[in-house]
């Protein structure tokens, strides 16, 4: 059946090849779920008050689309708004992405939200917030989340709530699309991910003294590191356990210190700088070839301001400032590879309330200064774990406009008590500030719950679909052993006793999966190859007659095949990439009908033995023309429309 399926599927696509379609590889929109969305019907069809005492009117104003929009007014409490009840819409299993467009009738700064009232069974109300964001007053902005039940619900209602209850606000174009990530495909769709972006072809060339190729070699890949950060908080005070050391050393390539760099730890009174228990840790992480990360200089928050740099005048608060800049960048430079420079900044406001928010712009651009090489971060929570990602990316937005030379975004990863890790809101977050253009790392990670079977779980869902995303570039948890996680040892991935849970054997099985070990022989030209996760590896060369050759090549991201060639005196040369040459499927120099015939045997899944190509999960590059990791009848569509001339070049390239 699954192969009729297929055939019929190439068939329609053929006989509808010689037609002027558009681009059949463009997936279509999800509908909008929600009754009179944009008012457009001018009236309030669909959508009632939410809470007592207020009104809401369909007016034709001021629009931010259309004729018609909403306007809620004679509000008595903030979370008086606009809703509309989707009990019978939202599914478990399933996921949604929610967006609106409001406007304040006032001026200033005003928080909005878009939140669900969700309510099972005879249990209270829930109150689940979508998103938040801070909106300027008179302005139409858009602001958007993702959303999921784990449970049945006997009640959901979306709405709309927002600023003091003293202002009024429009509303406009309220959508709500199913999403195409789910309960169930989601781990296929990020296994494939990860097949594409983590991973690489690479060839290892064997030549004698002479430079002459060498057949019958055997050679043996292992990956001694990944490029993809894997690390965790350090605590100073548990290294004196050699267990703890030994298990850190063991399963993590990065540190941050948890506290041991922060301004209440290394200066506790004006003055007295101490970075011994830093530096201690900086130099125990070098020896073992862990790189460490710098958290952080500054927390906006104000509980964590040292209590003597509270009590300073705005002068000496800034002179405090640049004292601090100018020990603690220095002192690291070279050592720290990046900085969460003001921790906190959505949560916390004790400098931006002193001195004005463009201190902001200064701390972040003399870090800079004093340090050209370290990478610039922010840093907070409630991101991934919570709705307050659109505001984030405001806030990170405001930072790039400003000309502040920031790397990457901080993703703290909390997530409290029992709470499940929907990967696929999780994903949606993470798209969210992806659209800002950084990198993106998590960097405080952990899950709080008894029931370890859930903490694995969690650890799982989070790890896969965040290693999956090409815009996370790590991934680190705060704390692992149970007497010493700052949230105790419902956090913890190893127990008091130093066994190691549920949750840990999950993250030691998802570190060994995302490893290669390989081997195999050279054939005539001297070359073996094989496809692995980006990263370092020790290489062994056995060949006859010779000596074994032991050497270490970095699998580094890129486009093509990486190529080494590796002499038996010991000596690497790392080779220009092999250019991948889409759609020419036999390497015959061409693209035609016979590349055409190869691809429709490929997905049918009969052998063609003119072509050798690899299995699933590899992706076969050339054969992917919209570079989605996967090779299907979209690409086939692609490939003869470029045959028939009606494209001049592939969407991959």
């Amino acid at each position: 059946m699954k192969k009729t399926v297929k055939i019929l599927a190439v068939v329609a696509l053929l006989l509808n090849l010689i037609l002027p379609a558009g681009s059949v590889w463009a997936a279509s929109d999800s509908p909008n779920l929600l009754i009179n969305p944009d008012f457009e019907t001018g009236d309030e069809t669909g959508w009632y008050p939410y809470g007592e005492n207020h009104s809401i009117k369909i007016v034709s104003d001021d629009p931010q689309s259309g004729n018609y929009c909403a306007y809620v007014y004679d509000r008595t409490d903030e979370w008086n708004g606009i809703a509309q009840d989707v009990t019978d819409i939202i599914e478990v299993g399933k996921a949604y992405e929610f967006s609106a467009w409001v406007k304040v009738d006032a001026p200033g700064e005003h928080e909005v939200k878009i939140t669900m009232k969700r309510v099972e069974g005879n249990n209270e109300p829930e109150f689940d917030t979508i998103t938040v964001m801070n909106m300027t007053g008179n302005v139409w902005t858009r602001f958007s989340g993702s959303y999921s039940i784990t449970k049945p619900a006997t009640l959901l209602e979306v709405y709309v709530e927002g600023p003091q209850p003293q202002y009024s606000f429009y509303v406009d174009n309220i959508v709500m699309t199913e999403m195409y990530m789910n309960a169930g495909n989601w781990r296929e769709i990020a296994d494939q991910r990860i097949e594409q972006y983590r991973k690489r072809d690479a060839s290892i060339k064997v030549v004698d003294k002479n430079g002459n190729p060498v057949s019958g070699a055997t050679v043996e890949v292992k990956q001694t590191r990944n490029h993809f950060a894997f690390g965790s908080a350090l605590r100073r005070s548990a290294m004196y356990d050699e267990r703890y050391t030994k298990f850190f050393k063991e399963n993590f390539e990065w540190a941050v210190f948890e506290n041991e760099a922060k301004w209440y730890h290394t200066e506790t009174s004006r003055g007295n700088v101490n970075y011994t228990d830093a530096d201690y840790m900086y130099e125990w992480c070098k020896e073992n070839d862990i790189i460490v990360r710098g958290h952080c200089i500054f927390w906006e928050v104000e509980d964590y301001v040292p209590s003597w740099v509270r009590s300073l005048s705005n002068t000496e608060l800034k002179k405090a400032i640049d004292d601090r800049l100018e020990s603690v960048v220095p002192h690291f430079r070279g050592k720290f590879v990046d900085w969460d420079v003001n921790n906190e900044m959505l949560h916390g406001s004790f400098f931006k309330d002193r001195l004005g928010q463009d201190i902001w712009l200064y701390m972040f651009n003399r870090t800079k200064e004093l340090d050209p090489d370290t990478k610039l971060f922010v840093n907070d929570y409630n991101i991934i774990t919570e709705a307050e990602t659109d505001a984030y990316v405001q806030q990170i937005n405001w930072f790039l406009e400003n000309g502040v030379d920031l790397y990457g975004i901080g993703v703290q990863g909390h997530f409290s008590q029992d709470k499940v890790v929907d990967p696929v809101v999780v994903e949606s977050r993470l798209n969210t500030l992806a659209s800002t253009g950084l990198p993106i790392w998590i960097t405080e990670y952990d899950s709080t719950t008894q029931d370890v079977k859930l903490r694995a779980d969690n650890l799982e869902n989070l790890y896969r679909i965040a290693f999956s995303h090409p815009s996370v570039e790590g991934i680190l948890m705060w704390g692992f052993h149970a007497d010493s996680h700052w949230r105790g040892p419902d956090a913890a991935i190893v127990n008091h006793d130093w066994t190691v849970n549920e949750a840990g054997l999950r993250y030691q099985a998802l570190r060994e999966e995302w490893r290669t070990n390989d081997s195999g022989t050279t054939n005539s030209s001297g070359n073996y190859t094989f496809r692995g996760f980006h990263g370092k590896y020790d290489v062994t060369i056995s060949a006859p007659g010779s000596a074994p050759v032991s050497v270490s090549i970095y699998l580094e991201p890129g486009e093509g095949t990486a190529s080494y060639k590796i002499s038996l005196d010991g000596t690497v040369e790392e080779l220009p990439p092999e250019k991948i040459k889409y759609g020419d499927l036999n390497n015959d120099g061409t693209i035609d009908s016979i590349d055409a015939a190869i691809l429709v045997k490929y997905i049918l899944e009969i052998d063609d033995i003119r072509v050798p190509v690899p299995q699933p999960p590899t992706v076969w590059k050339p054969a992917d023309l919209n570079g989605d990791g996967s090779v299907d009848t979209i690409d086939l569509a692609i490939l003869q429309r470029y045959i028939l001339e009606i494209i001049v070049s592939f969407p991959v390239e």
